[in-house]
């Protein structure tokens, strides 16, 4: 039997002369739609679901830009149905990604692989159980996304203008520039944790309006990936010494434990430093680079 064509990456930006509704409407269909397609057939695989997760994040940000048009509780009910979706899908992928970050955590350390390998067995054996444990929850998250697909042509987004769109990415990057504040002076994770969403957010915006962006958003999203990146290794290897504390008690888990305790703060505050940077410009004259 020949194996399934991988769907094809969907667009997520407005087109020149595109009504700004019927644009943000055919890129959240496209988007949700794209989830659904990775998970047909229950798929639990690494790639479609880490994929499926993207789509339902780029939902969101979408959504953000239309929130004024939408009202609050339409918002809410779709907000709602896209964390359902989320949250069945997000303990795939940290179980996924913890084998990867214990490989990338030794291999930082500079230290040989043998020694970890009984705990990566582990962690590896947890995953695939994971797998065949939340088969189950794939057909809930289609249906949470169905839903969704379904409500997308009756978004009443017809008077949602430049202007709006404007002010949304302006409160975005607002948002993320006094959240990274407070991380700065606070060290709260949770808080930490809030800023990354927000920048992923911010970026996932900027895609969405980069072709009324100078040299269509390229340098300003390049930047965003790069911290984004650094805080993303952050919450992984954090994801992974919340198992280490609760795992084993032998030695190359202490041993796992110590490094990637070790490797936290300095990432985290490489990513605080990089976004101090991004974050230079006042709300007001960032957004006045967009002309849309």
């Amino acid at each position: 039997m020949a194996s399934r064509k991988p769907p094809k990456k969907p667009r997520l930006y407005l087109r020149h002369g595109e009504k700004i509704s019927k644009g943000l409407k055919t890129i959240a269909m496209l988007q949700c739609e794209a989830a659904i397609a990775e998970l047909h057939g229950n798929n639990v695989s690494p790639g479609p679901v880490h994929n499926a997760r993207l789509s339902i994040k780029k939902i969101r940000a979408i959504i953000q830009l239309a929130a004024p048009a939408l009202g609050r509780g339409h918002r809410e009910s779709l907000f709602e149905l896209l964390h359902e979706a989320g949250s069945r899908l997000a303990p795939l992928r940290d179980s996924e990604v913890q084998v990867r970050s214990l490989d990338l955590a030794v291999e930082t350390a500079q230290l040989p692989c043998e020694p970890f390998s009984s705990l990566r067995n582990g962690l590896a054996d947890i995953a695939k159980q994971r797998r065949a444990n939340d088969c189950r929850q794939i057909p809930r998250v289609v249906g949470f996304l169905e839903k969704i697909r379904k409500d997308i042509p009756d978004w009443p987004l017809d008077h949602l203008g430049a202007k709006d769109i404007r002010r949304r990415i302006r409160r975005t990057y607002r948002r993320g520039r006094t959240t990274l504040d407070a991380c700065s002076v606070g060290g709260d994770l949770d808080l930490f944790h809030a800023w990354r969403k927000l920048l992923k957010q911010l970026g996932y915006q900027l895609c969405i309006t980069s072709r009324y962006w100078p040299d269509q958003a390229a340098t300003l999203i390049d930047r965003i990936a790069k911290i984004e990146n650094l805080a993303g290794r952050e919450r992984d290897y954090s994801l992974l010494l919340q198992t280490m504390k609760i795992g084993p008690k032998n030695r190359p888990c202490e041993e796992a434990t110590a490094i990637i305790a070790n490797l936290l703060p300095p990432l985290r505050q490489k990513a605080i430093d990089e976004g101090m940077i991004f974050y230079e410009a006042k709300p007001k004259l960032f957004v006045e680079m967009l002309d849309l």
